[in-house]
């Protein structure tokens, strides 16, 4: 039985591991990036290991330079030539009200973002078409209409989206290329919401409650299956703005 190789960037917490656990009991071979989060992609490694042996591999990297992206694809030429998934789900979030907002942090939202998606599908294109495999950059479906103080990130999302539809047309038809724009899916660990915050989000999404991250790992694998798809960015975000 040939075996299927996925790669996860941010595959440690929250999206990322729901994702790395969720196209492991698909069957998938999983290749788990991490920057801070060592201690928890060493336990899911080793987790996933005892259930299907040498299923799953960890490499870390901080994404801010060539090297980093270099670093990634090294490990995974360890492992395999042929790569069936890539997610891009590796993100940077935060606020930068325009009259503080600086080149750094312009810098550190683009190269997460945005640069590092696109420079990965760059070295690894080989390795999907190959497979004849499939990329899923994670987006937000918030920046369609613009996030006050988050004019950076959402301008790195949205050129991450610009580029999806752009590179889904110049890898075809060997290699297929989608987008998927969470909603609210899980709350902000940062933040402190009070109830009727929480009541203001869940009040604008139609199907009343807050995402899961279930509700992202299906969708990803979903497109991996999906062979007539490409170019897409699909909102997953509970009808958050059908309304």
């Amino acid at each position: 039985m040939n075996e299927k190789f996925a790669l996860i960037t941010g595959g440690a917490k929250r999206i990322g591991e729901t994702t790395s656990r969720y196209l492991h009991e698909k069957g998938f071979n999983i290749i788990l990036h991490y920057n801070n989060s060592e201690a928890e992609a060493e336990n899911i490694g080793e987790e996933l290991n005892r259930i299907r042996k040498n299923s799953c591999s960890t490499v870390k990297a901080n994404f801010n330079s060539e090297a980093s992206i270099n670093k990634v694809v090294a490990k995974l030429n360890q492992i395999t030539k042929s790569l069936d998934v890539l997610v891009n789900n590796a993100s940077s979030f935060y606020s930068t009200p325009i009259d503080k907002a600086s080149l750094k942090e312009w810098k550190d939202l683009t190269d997460t973002n945005v640069t590092t998606p696109l420079f990965l599908i760059q070295a690894l294109a080989p390795h999907l078409k190959e497979a004849k495999g499939c990329v899923v950059n994670i987006s937000d479906t918030l920046v369609k209409n613009g996030i006050k103080e988050y004019s950076l990130y959402s301008g790195a999302k949205s050129a991450l989206e610009s580029i999806t539809k752009s590179l889904a047309k110049e890898l075809a038809p060997e290699v297929r290329i989608n987008g998927i724009a969470p909603g609210a899916i899980l709350w902000q660990d940062d933040k402190d919401l009070s109830d009727e915050e929480k009541s203001s989000v869940l009040n604008k999404v139609a199907l009343g409650r807050i995402g899961r991250p279930e509700d992202v790992a299906s969708t990803i694998f979903f497109l991996t299956q999906s062979k007539y798809i490409t170019g897409q960015i699909i909102n997953v975000d509970g009808g958050r703005f059908s309304f």
